[in-house]
């Protein structure tokens, strides 16, 4: 590299990497917090906590290194911009290859980290997601209950309370129960004690209550329902959904390059979308840059994720349309790519002219001579 092309090579790293550490700070605050309030309310134990906000740092990365690479492009020719840097490399004869060769360097670089991340980490980051999500399944009625307590499980739908519990937090005494029903009504089960079970074959999970009323009403209602019961049975709602998507994004680059399924091409064309996305928008960035003196470095921001939102919506639209069949696997996703590329190409003619085109250099030194 030569040294104007390190100067730059180096301006554009300290603000990638300075833009990604703070969305990353941003991001991960933001799912903190959301995981606190369920450890708050019960839905989930406190120490799985930073487990979980862990193997969400793996898969933001995947897209915030792209954006923070688009940023620091677009930061570090601004500054250039500002302090009349870029006049005086205009001034000296200093062409686009000085300027694109930093760009795709730190672009390439873009795409080998997050090459690394969709193709191995991520994968790893999801199947360890599933297995501490089934973790956390099989245990969420025991470790989540404190005796003494009114915590929330089935989402926010039930209310439990129980006076003590059994050390292997299987058995609950003294149970209180509030549940919301359809239609508006609720029911309040009191039971001498409570078990949890689960289906080793079906993977179903159940409280199975003893001993107990079970009280059924309107909130304003004159009547009520009242069954007193032995035993009595409750059914864990599953988010199959959930697990399906987990699967996908779980699976290894060799399952899918063999699986025929929809959801595994569109999770294969996915990851070799975010590397090249990285590429475009670092190429993306250098015509976006441009400033003047007095308009400073941070005025092409708003301009910047203007583009950035349609594209990275599209590549997503794109995803979800493949896996759905609306569109052929084939047409995927690279018709998003090549309308940015084209948008590359037409920014970076109207900000430097045609002239380095080769057609139109060949031309222009024929016409010369």
């Amino acid at each position: 590299m030569r040294t104007l092309d390190r100067y730059i090579f180096k301006e554009i790293s300290v603000s990638w990497f300075a833009v990604t550490v703070v969305l990353l700070v941003i991001m991960v605050a933001n799912v903190l917090a959301r995981f606190l309030s369920k450890v708050t309310d019960g839905s989930l134990p406190a120490d799985a906590l930073f487990l979980l906000v862990g193997v969400k740092v793996v898969n933001l990365m995947v897209t915030l290194i792209p954006l923070g690479l688009y940023l620091g492009v677009l930061l570090a020719f601004g500054r250039l911009y500002r302090d009349s840097e870029m006049s005086a490399l205009a001034a000296c004869g200093t062409g686009l290859g000085a300027l694109y060769r930093p760009a795709i360097f730190n672009g390439v670089i873009g795409m080998l980290l997050i090459t690394l991340l969709t193709f191995s980490l991520s994968p790893w980051a999801a199947r360890y997601e599933k297995e501490l999500t089934e973790r956390i399944s099989v245990q969420s009625v025991g470790s989540l209950l404190d005796a003494g307590r009114f915590i929330e499980i089935f989402d926010g739908s039930a209310v439990v309370f129980t006076e003590s519990l059994s050390p292997g937090k299987d058995r609950f005494n003294e149970v209180f129960v509030h549940r919301d029903l359809e239609n508006g009504a609720f029911e309040v089960e009191t039971a001498e004690y409570a078990i949890y079970q689960r289906d080793d074959e079906t993977g179903e999970e159940f409280i199975v209550f003893v001993n107990g009323v079970s009280t059924i009403s309107k909130p304003g209602a004159d009547s009520y329902q009242q069954t007193r019961f032995e035993r009595h049975g409750v059914r864990i709602p599953r988010n199959d959904q959930t697990i399906r998507a987990l699967k996908t994004s779980a699976m290894s680059f060799s399952e899918l390059i063999e699986s025929d399924d929809l959801q595994a091409k569109a999770e294969l064309q996915w990851r070799f979308s975010i590397p090249l996305a990285a590429l475009l928008l670092s190429l993306l960035a250098i015509p976006l840059s441009y400033t003047s003196p007095r308009q400073g470095r941070y005025s092409k921001i708003a301009l910047a994720i203007v583009i950035y939102v349609p594209y990275a919506n599209l590549l997503v639209l794109s995803r979800k349309w493949v896996a759905a069949g609306t569109i052929p696997p084939w047409f995927g996703l690279i018709w998003v790519h090549l309308l940015v590329m084209a948008l590359i190409l037409f920014l970076t003619i109207r900000r430097y002219g045609a002239d380095w085109l080769p057609g139109r250099r060949q031309s222009a030194t024929g016409s010369a001579s």
